[in-house]
């Protein structure tokens, strides 16, 4: 009996511990429930925004939305671009929105998001954001007094940019004095498709050759004084190759513009964006079918093809030396 009372006074005592343990066991947040904040799309406009959209450059784009704080009062409502470090847009919100805030911010892709603010009062300015080809995605979210996030009701917006331009990246072609004999050097290129190609085979694929390289003052060790001409230069600059029987597409160049590289990666991302850097001094426009100055890593040559479009030719990097010295580049044009 005693044996049987002492295990009844521990099964209690275990209990008790055990319901001890359980309410002081604390429950953290679930951040996919936390925030009462919702987000309502619109499609009053034809240019409104869903959740997902593939359009072209030059589409007009509306972000056309409600935010709604049942509980919180909100203060600031914001635009962010996934990866950016901090929100495109804020809009300052009076008393009367504290609640609820219906908004549209408009803009047009490939035009580096520009907004008309005197359709947002309260607004501060600021760009949608630089849509480039491919995903460009948008959260929408409030803050309250403190400037502390309150939600952004769980939604994104997903912009897919067709961008009407094609991008060529490191393609290296070869100095042709290292072998002017057998003519084995990879010393021409075709702007359209990035293919380089030598004497020996260039006659069957002169319809696609745009440029040619050759170095001023010829095979001289760490040489750089590099430039291009096209096939149809007169007189041509690099004479060592007969070519007269070649097709020759009437391609026109510029001279090289030095310390474009960041501005060819970060701004040069659409049609629009590549003629108004070309058209903007007569210095870029490709009136040439010949350089007259020697190209520079980071430099850009403008180009013209024949079929009217126009582009960009970057220069990443020239290695004069060793036995296969080569200049390599980056290309952008409009489709």
């Amino acid at each position: 009996m005693k044996k049987q009372n002492e295990f009844c006074i521990s099964l209690m005592l275990l209990l008790v511990l055990m319901a001890g343990v359980t309410s002081c066991k604390k429950t953290a947040p679930n951040i996919f429930n936390m925030f009462d904040v919702t987000l309502e799309l619109h499609s009053n406009s034809p240019y409104s925004l869903s959740e997902n959209q593939t359009l072209n450059e030059g589409d007009s784009i509306y972000f056309d939305f409600t935010i709604k704080s049942p509980t919180q009062e909100m203060y600031q409502v914001a635009l962010f671009q996934i990866g950016s470090a901090l929100p495109n847009f804020r809009i300052n919100l009076d008393d009367a929105n504290r609640h609820t805030y219906t908004g549209v911010i408009k803009g047009v892709v490939g035009a580096n998001g520009a907004i008309t603010t005197a359709m947002i009062p309260g607004s501060n300015g600021g760009s949608i954001g630089n849509l480039k080809d491919g995903a460009n995605t948008f959260r929408i979210w409030a803050y309250d007094k403190q400037g502390v996030y309150l939600g952004d009701g769980y939604k994104t917006i997903t912009v897919n940019v067709n961008n009407k331009i094609t991008h060529i990246v490191n393609r290296k072609i070869y100095f042709p004095d290292v072998d002017s004999a057998n003519g084995s050097a990879n010393a021409y290129i075709s702007l359209s498709t990035g293919e380089t190609f030598n004497y020996q085979n260039g006659a069957a694929n002169s319809a696609k050759i745009d440029l040619g390289i050759y170095r001023v003052g010829g095979t001289v060790t760490g040489n750089t004084a590099l430039r291009f001409y096209t096939l149809t230069a007169s007189p041509l600059p690099f004479t060592p190759f007969n070519i007269s029987s070649w097709t020759k597409r009437d391609t026109k160049i510029s001279n090289p513009q030095t310390g474009q590289n960041s501005n060819f990666l970060r701004s040069y991302y659409t049609a629009a964006s590549i003629v108004a850097y070309i058209s903007g001094a007569s210095a870029r426009r490709p009136t040439l079918t010949a350089t007259s100055s020697n190209v520079a890593i980071n430099s850009v040559i403008s180009f013209l093809t024949p079929e009217g479009k126009y582009g960009l030719l970057l220069v990443n990097q020239i290695s004069p030396n060793g036995d296969k010295p080569f200049i390599d580049v980056s290309i952008k044009y409009e489709l």
